[in-house]
């Protein structure tokens, strides 16, 4: 797919898959969004991916009753381009034979199955390592399997609340709303997929598989914690946990005259004192406090809640002009339901249009990594459950198993 196409314009798959990971077999056994999400970008590096698919993934009827076949929702068509889809029942020793087939020759197996279930489908790390030494095994789940919370199950709400993003929600503005987003699954999806680059960078170099372990809740707690341990870095604490300014009900974007709004959120006293400018302040921007490197928490937030309350002495226009012209950084806010046909989306072929082999014309969002010599691609789109069972276990079968 096109990086640099408009969305105006219907593309195609890519013809020749010239990604980084050409040549590299990745088994899928992953359901819903975090393991699907980390392995369509296996895919958009150029792996082979073949997604074993369980007898029911939700991510197929999500959101439900929408779509034009049953099986084929929005939610599983974004995480699933990329793959053959091959129907294997893991409970039948057929099914298991089949997969053990495909194991073999296999670079990576990537699974978000719990722990106590591979370990009763005899999928455990130890025994396919024992039979597979070259394999790599990805494993992500909620919780951390060798953890006393590791057999339970696990949503993104849940890993939203148990790794403080709904108690940040909380201190921020007394709501505990969780983010409208899959926020927790696509972070460990990312994390997972790092993971199983590194560890194919290490069996490049030895031959060597190993187990490449995830829990979401320890994702979500690390990347929370970045810059939200705050004071709490030093031992005895020298100052309260959380990032002030995000922690702010002032932490938001402006209103502008014309019913639009820009964000424009400043870290200094300097960026404060010019948005006082900007909102017709001029008294409050005179004051000498505003001078000095060092912010004055108080001080600091009230200024923004002033801007923001006085935001609309200005258009979206005249608010871009001024902040260009003092080369402050901002961003106009974009509803989501106008992203595929936003100026800055359409110039950068984020979002095209393309046609799917069973679904018509649909719109799919491309890589947004750029490689020079070895790009990112689209080669197959997501399939129907079991569309590629026969391509693939043909291939792999015995003329007696066949």
């Amino acid at each position: 797919m096109s990086n640099t196409a408009d969305t105006a314009t219907t593309a195609t798959t890519t013809a020749q898959n010239t990604g980084p990971l050409a040549g590299v077999t990745v088994i899928d056994i992953s359901t819903v969004v975090m393991g699907p999400y980390a392995t369509q970008i296996l895919g958009d590096f150029g792996a082979d991916v073949i997604r074993i698919e369980p007898p029911f993934d939700t991510a197929r009827q999500s959101p439900a009753n929408t779509g034009r076949n049953p099986g084929m929702a929005p939610l599983y068509m974004q995480v699933n381009r990329n793959k053959r889809s091959v129907a294997i029942n893991l409970k039948d020793p057929q099914g298991l034979e089949d997969l053990f087939a495909l194991l073999a020759d296999a670079d990576v197996l990537l699974t978000n199955m719990r722990a106590g279930a591979l370990g009763r489908l005899g999928l455990g790390y130890d025994a396919l390592h024992e039979r597979f030494p070259h394999l790599i095994y990805a494993h992500a789940q909620g919780f951390a399997p060798t953890s006393s919370q590791g057999n339970r199950p696990a949503y993104d709400e849940v890993i939203q609340a148990v790794s403080g993003l709904v108690s940040l929600q909380d201190r921020a503005g007394g709501s505990l709303q969780f983010m409208p987003t899959f926020i927790a699954d696509k972070t460990a999806g990312l994390y997972l997929l790092n993971g199983v680059l590194a560890a194919l960078y290490h069996q490049l170099r030895t031959g060597e598989g190993q187990h490449v372990q995830l829990a979401m809740a320890d994702a979500m707690i690390a990347v929370n914690m970045v810059e939200h341990m705050a004071g709490d870095v030093f031992v005895p604490a020298a100052g309260e946990v959380g990032n002030p300014l995000s922690l702010t009900g002032a932490h938001a974007a402006m209103r502008t005259a014309d019913g639009g709004a820009i964000a424009a959120v400043p870290y200094t006293n300097d960026a404060v004192r010019k948005l006082l400018i900007g909102a017709g302040l001029t008294e409050d921007a005179a004051n000498p406090a505003w001078e000095s490197p060092t912010i004055d928490r108080p001080m600091f937030t009230a200024g923004i809640e002033k801007v923001l309350a006085h935001s609309t002495a200005k258009t979206t226009a005249e608010w871009e002009e001024y902040l260009t012209a003092n080369d402050m950084p901002y961003g106009l806010v974009v509803d989501i339901a106008d992203l595929p046909q936003d100026p800055y989306v359409r110039e950068v072929g984020l979002i095209t249009e393309m046609e799917h082999p069973t679904e018509g014309t649909i719109r799919v969002v491309a890589n947004p990594l750029h490689l020079s010599q070895t790009p990112t691609g689209f080669y197959r789109h997501a399939e129907r459950a079991g569309a590629s069972t026969d391509e693939v276990l043909d291939a792999v079968r015995t003329p007696a198993t066949a």
